[in-house]
This record gives structure tokens, C-alpha cells and sequence, in this order.
């Protein structure tokens, strides 16, 4: 918990208090955490879910640390799974994405455009700093 609060920038009093209250979350009702690689294990864990919930997948920043060719195969992966995706990546990562948005996000905040099953739904900060609805 002390790295991560490292990691909020001393200004940032209000993403402070949001991750303490995740944290108070996260110790009362611990999630499943799973280690590996996303694209090797994404299918399998898609297929724990119970057959009658809603699986969400979710991610924020991380396709744009993956080779494209292994960002390609997890749009795939993706796309096949009976599955809402929800995800946050800087506009450039997901090029189906960044195809479908109805203008370019502001260059000088350094948007990432949030998606549901691909389509835009928002610009925000990659901190969480704004949240800026696209129309629908």
C-alpha cells in the first residue's frame, strides 16, 4: 500500500483518498488476483465466470505496453468472448477505437478514450482527472 501511495502525486489529495478507500475495500473483500500473461490466460479466466453473470473485462493502460501483433490477438480474444469490454488506452492503441471516435481528443491533456465493445464512449485523464461523455 506504500508504493501506491507513492505513486499518487503530492497534489493529488483526492486520488489519495480514493485509493485508501479502495484499499479498505479491497482488505474487507479481497478480489481473485490472477498472474500471467493477458492474452494466455484471459480465455480461460473468461471461462470461470458463472454462466449466468454479466463478465466484464476491464483494462486502463496496459495494451500499450504489448508488441501490436499481441495487442491484435487480444482484440480477437476479445471480440470472441461472451463478454462486455470495457476499455481505457491512450487514443493510438486501439486503432478500431480511435477509428470510430466522432472528433480528436484535446492534445493538450492527454486524453485516453474510454470504450465499451469498442465503441467510444468518453474522453478522461489517465489519472482520473476529467471525464469528458462523447454524444451519443
Amino acid at each position: 500500500m506504500r508504493w501506491l501511495e507513492a505513486l499518487v502525486w503530492p497534489e493529488q489529495q483526492d486520488r489519495l483518498v480514493r485509493l485508501r478507500a479502495a484499499a479498505r475495500i479491497a482488505r474487507a473483500e479481497p478480489p481473485h488476483l490472477v498472474r500471467g500473461d493477458l492474452n494466455a490466460g484471459i480465455a480461460d479466466l473468461a471461462g470461470q465466470a458463472p454462466p449466468d453473470a454479466t463478465l466484464v473485462v476491464f483494462h486502463s493502460a496496459v495494451l500499450a505496453y504489448l508488441p501490436q501483433d499481441e495487442r491484435d490477438r487480444f482484440v480477437r480474444t476479445m471480440r470472441g468472448l461472451p463478454a462486455r469490454w470495457i476499455s481505457n488506452e491512450a487514443p493510438g492503441v486501439l486503432p478500431g477505437v480511435a477509428a470510430r471516435l466522432p472528433r480528436s481528443p484535446s492534445s493538450d491533456r492527454g486524453a485516453f478514450v474510454l470504450a465499451l465493445d469498442e465503441e467510444p464512449v468518453a474522453f478522461t485523464g489517465p489519472h482520473g482527472q476529467f471525464l469528458d461523455w462523447l454524444p451519443e
